[in-house]
């Protein structure tokens, strides 16, 4: 399959998949995170003055330090019932309780001093209740209830019955108040995040249905009768009075209001705009006077110069906001919330007709996962700056359009879900697009790292730039090898063979050469140049390539184990084949060598000159691994794993300054205690050496040459070995001895 296939895969498998996982718990806090984060960029850009229908009685801290422990004295409400109802401009419209009194009062008589007020009071009153589903049936004071006093439940079709689902159980206030005070649940549910955003507006218990507080609250308030309310699951609550004629209140298929947050409790004595009065009857801390206060002087004390309270033809709340107390949760719009302010938002949403609402996800997840697919296209055809700034916008655009949706039309788009499939959708065509790129890189590394060196196609393929001819200084280490009496193999093997028998050499060598960092340079027949830093910074280049020689030349001994293993398939001359190298390191000049229209990434310059030489020369010192001074210092330097040879002082064919030439004799592990012996004898035979004193030198030669690793009677295709060289240069030495001022320096013949 193409990319593109794949793209639109993983497009159509997002898209499904997060559509289908939308209900579950991680994305729908995704989702409500994300609603709750506009919901309070409106309530900063977008601030509503409330209806000012709705007054709060609030149970603040000033009620609780002036009045005592919460719920108060039963007296202490129902004289609150009977002044407000005393007080004509002062009457509500509706009293409504956020508190349920379950249970009757442990001091005698004192349920009567509230419940006598409510059976009097000229405006009506709610009084709440909740659902108990581990009780079935309904309960008051903790007995059986036996009637519903003046509440009515709501006439409903079977299908609506089906629709709510039943809440089994119910307790209701104590009888006294059921008969002066209609009832009303204060469910309010919180989703799995502790957030309150749906009200139930109706509430079925068994085989009735009665309003929710919001819900009986307004009722009272616009005159409607349950018989007057019409309950369509999934749509809307439709209510007819004289007052409001139709309204229609949106809910959903279980009967429930979505919130639309605007009011909140700024601070323990600000909430949002909405009328607030003290439960005291003191003053308020802002000097604003309390409810009582404002009674006690009109009708208690007849002193008609006090404003009547506000409370006048509204609905009035009374709910607790003292943080000490429990009725206390998180909302949209704050951390720790009055919970009566879940019922004021929703009372101040139907009253306005400000319903907020919900866009389904299906057209923006597909949207934006389409627009991801332009995204990927701008990604394959433009650079990558320019597809970041795209899939930026795309971030952007529908967070601006929420944020717009919310503020112009009470629109509530989903956010979280849509973005989240743009997130994962472009990680995995990002990873693809990764993907895709190493796949080019490797398979340019894999077609030209078979002509040229593997580390300067990475370094070509990071560059993202075409090679330019030129170069730059750079300290290597450079290296040449070449088979010794190459010439001779290709009269006695034919072509095919020839192919496979340097093939399985070169690729033995190769291997080792960049295991230990060196580039291939090229290869020239059987021989092989290459370089040790150069392409890229090589601290130790000395040391690695003295290694990589000792290493090259132990394989070139298993490779001869191996060709006499297969008995006559190779001729006694393959058996024996020998590799001499030079080393030798300094600066040179790397780069693209050659013409505009081809050309090599080589190394130049005089240090390269003499690591040919070394390899060369390595014959006539009867060695097959040599390096100069230079080299042997440098990988001393770095702590080389190899034991070294000073073999001798010589001046090569070309240059007028003399070098010291060392033999790399092996890895430390590998050399033998005669090997080290050898060593030794030499280093001594040669002390004489330099001393001109030519018999000692001779004799001493002659000891290590009887220890020498290599024996040319023994070890085929060994011609010579450094000690029998030395003893051969200092028999020519006695016959024809140098000056005495002479520096021990020995002036090659030939290359």
């Amino acid at each position: 399959m193409t990319a593109w296939t794949w793209r639109w895969l993983v497009t159509l498998g997002l898209g499904a998949g997060l559509f289908l996982l939308a209900d579950s718990v991680t994305l729908k806090r995704l989702e409500w995170l994300a609603e709750d984060m506009r919901l309070k960029v409106r309530a900063n850009l977008q601030p509503q003055a409330p209806s000012g229908q709705v007054v709060l009685l609030a149970v603040d801290e000033l009620s609780l330090k002036t009045m005592g422990q919460w719920p108060f004295s039963r007296e202490a409400h129902g004289e609150l019932i009977e002044r407000l109802g005393a007080d004509a401009e002062a009457r509500p419209s509706v009293m409504a309780w956020d508190y349920v009194f379950g249970e009757p009062s442990f001091v005698p008589g004192m349920d009567k001093k509230m419940t006598d007020p409510l059976l009097k009071s000229p405006f009506p009153v709610v009084m709440g209740a909740f659902t108990n589903p581990a009780a079935s049936g309904y309960w008051s004071g903790g007995k059986a209830a036996t009637s519903f006093g003046i509440t009515e439940p709501i006439p409903c079709a079977e299908e609506v019955f089906a629709a709510l689902g039943d809440e089994r159980g119910a307790n209701l206030p104590i009888g006294g108040i059921l008969a002066g005070a209609k009832f009303a649940f204060l469910n309010a549910d919180a989703d799995e995040d502790g957030v309150v955003r749906r009200l139930p507006l109706v509430v079925r218990i068994g085989d009735r249905v009665f309003p929710g507080l919001v819900l009986q609250t307004l009722m009272m308030h616009w005159g409607v009768e349950p018989r007057d309310l019409t309950v369509i699951p999934g749509e809307a609550l439709v209510l007819k009075s004289a007052k409001i004629g139709e309204r229609r209140i949106p809910v959903d298929e279980r009967g429930r209001f979505l919130i639309n947050y605007r009011y909140e409790q700024a601070d323990k004595n600000n909430l949002a705009g909405i009328t607030t009065l003290s439960y005291s009857g003191e003053d308020d801390l802002d000097k604003t006077a309390g409810v009582y206060d404002r009674l006690l002087r009109r009708v208690a004390f007849g002193d008609l110069s006090r404003p009547a309270p506000v409370t006048g033809g509204k609905i009035v709340v009374v709910g607790e906001v003292a943080s000490g107390l429990t009725d206390i949760g998180p909302s949209p719009l704050r951390g720790e919330s009055p919970k009566v302010l879940f019922h004021l938002n929703a009372m101040e949403n139907i009253l306005m007709e400000d319903y907020l609402r919900k866009s389904p996800l299906w057209p923006w997840l597909v949207v934006l996962l389409l627009a991801g697919m332009g995204a990927a296209l701008v990604m394959e055809k433009y650079s990558f700056p320019k597809y970041v700034v795209c899939v930026v916008l795309l971030a952007l655009v529908p967070a601006t359009v929420g944020v717009v949706g919310l503020l112009a039309a009470n629109l509530m788009i989903p956010l979280a879900i849509p973005l989240t499939g743009l997130a994962l959708q472009q990680a995995v065509f990002t990873t693809m697009k990764i993907r895709e790129e190493q796949e080019k890189r490797d398979r340019i590394r894999k077609m030209f790292g078979s002509y040229v060196s593997p580390e300067l196609v990475r370094r070509m393929v990071e560059a993202r730039a075409e090679p330019q001819l030129g170069g730059h200084e750079a300290e290597i280490t450079a290296f040449f090898s070449d088979i010794q009496g190459f010439s001779a193999f290709s009269e006695v093997l034919s072509p095919p063979d020839l192919v496979v028998l340097l093939n399985e050499y070169l690729g033995g060598m190769t291997d080792i050469l960049q295991t230990e960092g060196g580039a291939l340079d090229k290869y020239i027949g059987d021989a092989i140049v290459a370089m040790f830093g150069g392409l890229v910074p090589l601290p130790n280049h000395a040391a690695r390539a003295c290694e990589a020689v000792a290493k090259m030349q132990k394989k070139q001994a298993e490779l001869r184990a191996y060709w006499q293993s297969q008995g006559t398939r190779w001729p006694p001359l393959v058996h024996a084949m020998r590799t001499r190298i030079g080393l030798n390191s300094g600066q040179v000049v790397v780069g693209n060598m050659g013409s505009h229209h081809r050309f090599n990434y080589t190394m130049m310059g005089d240090v390269v000159n003499l690591a040919a030489r070394c390899e060369s020369g390595s014959k006539s010192l009867g060695v097959y691994s040599m390096a100069t001074e230079n080299t042997v210092r440098l990988a001393r330097e770095k702590g080389c794993a190899c034991v070294f040879r000073s073999l001798d002082r010589i001046k090569v064919k070309g240059r007028r300054e003399p070098v010291e030439m060392f033999e790399v004799v092996g890895l430390e592990e590998d050399v033998t205690p005669q090997t080290r012996a050898c060593l030794e004898k030499f280093a001594e035979a040669r002390a004489f050496y330099l001393k001109q004193a030519w018999p000692e030198a001779i004799a001493a030669f002659g000891e290590s040459a009887k220890l020498e690793f290599f024996q040319p009677e023994r070890d085929a295709g060994v011609e010579s070995n450094p000690s029998l060289v030395m003893i051969e240069r200092c028999e020519e030495m006695l016959q024809d001895p140098p000056p005495a001022d002479w520096d021990g320096v020995y002036v090659m013949k030939g290359k």
